[in-house]
């Protein structure tokens, strides 16, 4: 339950599912494992089913193993297990943080210069 095919492409369901969990994480400053996913189930139900299936064993199981999974960040370049991401974002003061280094990396983009 990677998200890699065998011959190392994406599963676009399952970057699906991360891009979600990244985001619920976000959202929710301050989540811990079970409100991660239970927050998932609830509030991305289409892509939990579509990445993991309709079991809930399973999915409960997957999501365990996604919470220790890397997730690289498109907007910031850096790359982090779902469990770090959390930490990361344990407070609304953080999460500021955050938009505010996604503000200077699109500016150090646009500039074309390396960080």
């Amino acid at each position: 339950m990677d998200g890699t095919f065998p011959w190392g492409d994406s599963d676009p369901l399952m970057d699906e599912l991360k891009a979600a969990a990244f985001e619920y994480l976000l959202l929710n400053p301050g989540s811990e494992f079970g409100d991660w996913q239970q927050g998932l189930i609830e509030q991305y139900p289409a892509e939990v089913v579509d990445a993991l299936g309709p079991d809930p064993a399973e999915v409960y199981s997957d999501l365990a193993d996604l919470w220790e999974r890397e997730y690289l960040d498109p907007n910031t370049g850096i790359e982090q297990i779902f469990s770090e991401w959390a930490e990361s974002f344990m407070t609304d003061a953080s999460v500021g943080i955050y938009y505010h280094l996604v503000d200077a990396c699109r500016k150090q983009e646009k500039m074309n210069q390396p960080l």
